[in-house]
């Protein structure tokens, strides 16, 4: 088996040093790390304001009232987790310029602008805060892409306003800039102006419609929405797009239709009908955040060699614990990383056989329709869940067979980063 793995390491760390060196790639990841201070703060002012405690819960409403938590999700969320594609857009664009040796300040703000224009206005002004966040991250990340490519082109070819050396630096890099503004610029409103032509209207109503689409008519079996759900759910995140987001935009109407279901067989003492409802997945799909990353936060903090992947594991931990593992996604990153994507893929797909055949064949308590807060961690999700306590322990059971799917990617990546790191100390001594 050592020997087995070793060849697996080998054959893998081809591919990721060719990763390592793509500027596009690194581009995209530089981007999407920028907002993870945000994420974090954010992730853990969630875990604060939807603490899964009854008793904690009724105290805030006591004291504050019912709407104590208005502080997170109408100030903070938005002002952190709700500008995750405008910092991703402007860290894409800023280091794809600086990768190419191109001032890189520009290529940032006119992607920013660019992407600004793809947006379509609301019927009283201003724009959808949604489009902020991840629901706007893919196509902000082609927009970045594409503006700083255009950019880098023309400063390349000095397709610029040259001004004097005497002039200051700052003034001279903003008329550099002039010229592919005025080029990029009417092209992006042109690229509007087409999908204005179409039944989408905007961009981010184009990608979310077509990616929607697979997901259309899809019911509530084992085949349909489980494995299917789930399958896209990582899918998307692979490639950096909000996959909860999406699949449950189409899918929470039929899962809270089988969750109340559920309840009613439940109050009425008859069998219940549905295993997947809106608490299922939070629980057995995104038990840990999606890809059930929660062992790998574990691993990070106890078994990483890398100090970058240590520190990661010391902020990503508690997040983790209340099902809530962005800063893992984007800071290890999974996104556009062939390597952790694969455990990340395959993790849900065994959570979901396992859970949904147990429960299938009554072996274990399916859903009672009883509403569960998605950030209670396990077991004690599972138990509120079904009222059975077997279900907890299956969720303890899943987070071990997770740790051994990511334990062997966990040692590549770990073994690249500190390559990485031994290299930079070097480069730095030298």
């Amino acid at each position: 088996m050592k020997k087995f793995m070793g060849v697996i390491e080998e054959k893998t760390m081809i591919f990721v040093e060719w990763i390592s060196k793509n500027n596009v790639l690194l581009a995209m990841r530089d981007g999407l790390v920028l907002s993870m201070p945000l994420m974090i703060v954010g992730g853990f002012a969630i875990v604060i304001s939807d603490f899964p405690l009854p008793a904690f819960q009724e105290l805030m409403i006591n004291i504050f009232g019912p709407n104590w938590n208005w502080w997170n999700w109408d100030v903070v969320y938005p002002a952190t987790m709700g500008l995750t594609a405008l910092f991703a857009i402007f860290g894409t664009s800023y280091s794809y310029a600086k990768y190419n040796d191109v001032e890189p300040l520009p290529a940032g703000a006119l992607a920013i602008s660019a992407y600004f224009i793809l947006l379509i206005q609301l019927t009283d002004g201003g724009f959808s805060a949604n489009d902020f966040g991840a629901q706007g991250l893919f196509v902000g990340l082609l927009t970045a892409l594409l503006v700083s490519k255009i950019y880098i082109t023309l400063i390349k070819k000095k397709v610029t306003i040259k001004l004097p050396d005497a002039v200051p630096t700052s003034i001279s890099r903003s008329f550099s800039a002039l010229i592919p503004a005025a080029i990029i610029i009417p092209l992006f409103v042109i690229i509007r102006y087409v999908f204005t032509l179409t039944p989408y209207v905007s961009a981010n109503e184009f990608i979310v419609s077509v990616l929607q689409i697979p997901l259309l008519g899809v019911g509530t079996s084992l085949i349909g929405t489980e494995i299917t759900a789930g399958f896209f759910n990582t899918f998307f995140w692979i490639f950096g797009i909000h996959g909860t987001l999406i699949v449950q935009s189409v899918m929470t109407p039929i899962w809270e239709a089988a969750k109340y279901a559920n309840l009613a067989a439940y109050q009425a003492n008859l069998t219940l009908p549905y295993i997947a409802t809106t608490e299922y997945l939070d629980h057995f799909v995104f038990l840990g955040g999606s890809g059930i990353t929660l062992p790998l936060c574990i691993m990070l903090l106890f078994k990483s060699k890398s100090k970058q992947l240590k520190e990661l594991g010391k902020v990503a931990i508690v997040p983790s614990i209340f099902n809530i593992n962005e800063p893992i996604i984007y800071g290890l990153p999974i996104v556009m990383n062939p390597i952790m994507a694969i455990p990340f893929f395959i993790t849900p797909m065994v959570s979901i056989a396992l859970s949904y055949g147990l429960m299938y064949f009554n072996i274990i308590a399916r859903p009672t329709g009883v509403a569960v807060p998605w950030t209670t961690p396990a077991p004690i999700g599972g138990f509120l869940l079904t009222n059975d306590w077997k279900v907890g322990a299956l969720q303890i059971v899943i987070l071990l067979l997770a740790a051994c799917i990511y334990y062997p990617f966990f040692r590549i990546w770990d073994k690249k980063c500190l390559q990485d790191e031994m290299e930079n100390v070097e480069n730095h001594d030298a």
